[in-house]
């Protein structure tokens, strides 16, 4: 059995990581400069906040621009909902990033495990990112759709 990766079709996909990477997160890093504490695991703390209230519109930007460009808009829901997980996973890595020269790694990484999972605001951050991706994305259809009819409506003037 030959397994058979189609990068073209991920494209989007990776290009969503990345901007998540380097826009959402470096906005975020520009902002607060090491400051934020424990703010970058619980994510909602920093979209929310009027300090920073940019990066929720950069994140919905970018969920809108994956969404808008997929072929299909099952990909684009599809792709959004697996960008939760990398978003929680960038932000403990940007935690561990931050508190690094404080405590081995090993037990900075294990503490992070048991502060996350035991915490309600882990739990309120998977659920809002999750309702942000998942908006965003079918906004962006939504978008999509209506942009293709805009189009075939031009082309039958045209004719």
């Amino acid at each position: 059995m030959k397994l058979k990766i189609d990068l073209s079709r991920q494209g989007n996909f990776i290009l969503a990581v990345l901007l998540i990477h380097f826009v959402f997160f470096g906005y975020i890093s520009n902002v607060y400069e090491k400051s934020i504490g424990n703010r970058v695991i619980f994510l909602y703390q920093v979209l929310f906040n009027p300090i920073s209230i940019l990066s929720l519109f950069i994140l919905i930007a970018i969920i809108f621009f994956l969404g808008f460009r997929e072929q299909f808009f099952e990909y684009g829901i599809k792709n959004s909902i697996w960008l939760v997980p990398v978003i929680i996973i960038e932000s403990w890595i940007w935690y561990m990033f931050i508190n690094s020269f404080q405590a081995d790694l090993l037990e900075l990484f294990g503490s992070l495990l048991i502060t996350y999972f035991l915490s309600f605001e882990s739990y309120l951050t998977i659920l809002i990112l999750l309702g942000i991706n998942i908006s965003s994305a079918i906004l962006g259809a939504f978008a999509k759709t209506k942009y293709k009819d805009y189009l075939g409506k031009i082309k039958e003037v045209e004719l």
